[in-house]
């Protein structure tokens, strides 16, 4: 069984993977990120392990952007990114730092429940101890899943997990307000259904991109039953009032990424125009 293999190695070779033991160690960590009262967990999330390691020396959990990585690797977000790069990068990431590393999975990679078990073994298998796993996408299209089929699939990941020994973080992505499927009161509602359904089929936190209002985001937060992720955006409020309102995640998602890509075409244009080294590479000279 795999849960009883004391040490596990990728299939990119010379890539270690850590023990069970400290992956569940890991995972337990993570979990109790998410229970502190007023001082949510923040992720800056990353899309290399350069960038990785550079998070994992102030903060206690590394999370990839699956916008950010497929970009990093010349992808469109939406699953485009071929899985094996995926976990190939998590890898590298897990054997870098030492910290947990939660993984975006997207929609699972894989419209069966078969195919979302096989993923969660192979991201499981690459040291992640928790993942993100959205509704809204199905058939490679941006559209809400039924929040039954959703669910299923929350279902199969907790029992792939479970069977591998690792007590994985499942945060339920669900995408009403992304996706606009009706007025804000109407979004909240169905957020609230599917996080009720998620709950029930096992996942550990619920995640909803594109709630900006905090009146709203508070009344989730009164009525989920699971720990409330909130992705910056803009027109998201303060850390600090998300705090205040009881949100217990807070993720920078491909932000970060773009803020940096930001940075190096000013410092290329900089050097293209002056013809010299830039204050933007040599900050001290």
């Amino acid at each position: 069984m795999i849960a009883k293999t004391f040490f596990r190695f990728s299939y990119l070779p010379g890539v270690c993977v850590m023990d069970i033991k400290t992956q569940q160690q890991y995972a337990e960590t993570f979990h109790g990120l998410h229970k502190k009262e007023g001082d949510p967990l923040v992720l800056f999330n990353a899309w290399d392990v350069a960038t990785a390691k550079v998070i994992a020396k102030t903060s206690a959990a590394v999370a990839t952007s699956s916008g950010a990585v497929a970009s990093a690797f010349g992808y469109a977000d939406g699953e485009n990114i071929p899985f094996d790069m995926v976990t190939g990068l998590v890898s590298r990431m897990t054997a870098a730092v030492s910290i947990p590393v939660s993984v975006d999975l997207e929609a699972g990679y894989g419209d069966s429940l078969e195919a979302v078990a096989a993923s969660v073994t192979m991201i499981l298998r690459a040291g992640a101890i928790g993942i993100n796993i959205e509704d809204g996408l199905s058939v490679g299209k941006r559209q809400l899943l039924s929040p039954e089929e959703h669910a299923a699939k929350i279902k199969v990941v907790r029992s792939t997990a479970e069977k591998f020994g690792i007590r994985l973080f499942i945060n339920a992505r669900t995408d009403p307000f992304l996706l606009k499927f009706g007025s804000p009161y109407e979004c909240l509602d169905e957020a609230v259904r599917r996080a009720e359904m998620y709950a029930d089929a096992g996942a550990d936190g619920i995640f909803v991109p594109g709630l900006t209002d905090l009146a709203l985001i508070e009344k989730l937060v009164q009525i989920t039953p699971l720990p409330v992720n909130i992705m910056v955006t803009q027109g998201i409020p303060e850390i600090s009032d998300l705090a205040r309102v009881g949100v217990r995640r807070v993720s920078l998602g491909p932000w970060p990424m773009m803020a940096a890509m930001r940075v190096i075409g000013q410092a290329a244009a900089e050097v293209a125009a002056s013809k010299r080294y830039g204050s933007f590479l040599l900050p001290n000279a």
